[in-house]
């Protein structure tokens, strides 16, 4: 369990690092009640969030996590339809 909690913080900080550079919202940011998760809810504040919160949430319980929410940089962005 501690190495599964220190990989979470570990891509937390980084995420936020990252996030903090290109002027995008981190994971903090989103997680406004802190229980260490994104909700859908939480995530509709950043629409590049939310359009990859279901394909990130690798559980589907709801929820991003750290790990989750760090995923999604590394995700294909999706291109918006014409």
């Amino acid at each position: 369990m501690k190495k599964y909690t220190l990989t979470a913080l570990t891509l937390l900080a980084v995420s936020g690092l990252a996030s903090a550079g290109s002027g995008a919202v981190s994971f903090q940011d989103l997680d406004t009640n802190r229980d260490g998760q994104v909700t859908l809810d939480e995530a509709k504040k950043a629409p590049a969030v939310k359009s990859g919160f279901t394909k990130a949430d690798a559980n589907q319980d709801g929820a991003l996590d750290a790990a989750e929410f760090a995923a999604l940089e590394t995700m294909p962005k999706e291109t918006p339809k014409e």
